[in-house]
């Protein structure tokens, strides 16, 4: 199976289809208050590693999403696990809301209709994910703590994540009950906004290469070799027992 497009204004290509999913996509993950909150407060391990993160489930979401699975193939409640388990695993972020099921049932819905070439949903989810952007920018996501519990350890502040003030922002479940413009408002093409960072900048998700040898997990860290001279203190001797350690092994 494969996207198209039934419109008798404009045909669109198979390929212009799922550029307005990927699009669709995008919108329909930042429009989600828990994982904005969680990659902006740097929850996955620092604000670079969040935006990786962030990223990453992306990526997943549109390799899963294909083009090539039918529907019918598709469980909304194993998809929505997925969601909250990478949440929970990557971030430390407990969903008390549920708001998973709406993401995934959202997606869901945003791949069949691409599928069949309806494009009213994709383009109202990025309609609706630059007001949420515009918003949350002007008034941020405040998370909810206790004044009486500074004292406590991060495993407590771990355990708070799970309560989020999502604030007034719309929730997908009002995109889809929302009338659905006939083109998006967007200046970017679909290929464009799906093609933007999540949230904020690019980042590069390419790991930092390490100065030296990686360290084995559990491998003591080496001391550093002191240089030996001979009796005279000039010229250096090499260590006893030191060289061609790694051939050795």
């Amino acid at each position: 199976m494969s996207f198209k497009n039934n419109s008798q204004q404009h045909q669109l290509s198979p390929t212009e289809c799922y550029m307005e999913f990927q699009a669709g996509v995008t919108a329909c993950l930042r429009s989600w208050s828990a994982l904005r909150t969680a990659v902006e407060s740097g929850w996955g391990g620092g604000t670079r590693e969040s935006h990786i993160k962030g990223e990453t489930l992306r990526q997943n979401i549109l390799q899963w999403l294909d083009g090539k699975k039918t529907p019918s193939s598709l469980d909304v409640y194993d998809f929505a696990d997925e969601l909250a388990i990478f949440m929970e695993e990557e971030f430390s972020v407990t969903l008390e809301d549920q708001s998973e099921q709406q993401v995934a049932e959202t997606l869901f819905r945003l791949y069949e209709d691409c599928l069949k070439g309806d494009l009213t949903l994709a383009r109202q989810l990025v309609v609706n994910a630059e007001g949420i952007v515009a918003f949350n920018h002007q008034y941020p996501v405040q998370i909810q703590s206790n004044e009486n519990d500074d004292d406590e350890d991060d495993e407590d502040t771990m355990a708070d994540r799970s309560a989020i003030n999502y604030g007034t922002t719309s929730s997908i479940a009002d995109v889809v009950a929302a009338p659905m413009p006939p083109t998006p408002s967007s200046t970017l093409s679909p290929a464009e906004y799906a093609m933007q960072p999540l949230f904020g900048k690019a980042v590069d998700a390419k790991p930092a290469i390490p100065s030296g040898p990686v360290r084995q997990l559990g491998e003591s860290i080496p001391e550093e070799s002191t240089m030996e001279v001979d009796e005279d203190g000039f010229a250096p001797v090499c260590a006893k027992g030191k060289k061609n350690r790694r051939g050795a092994r």
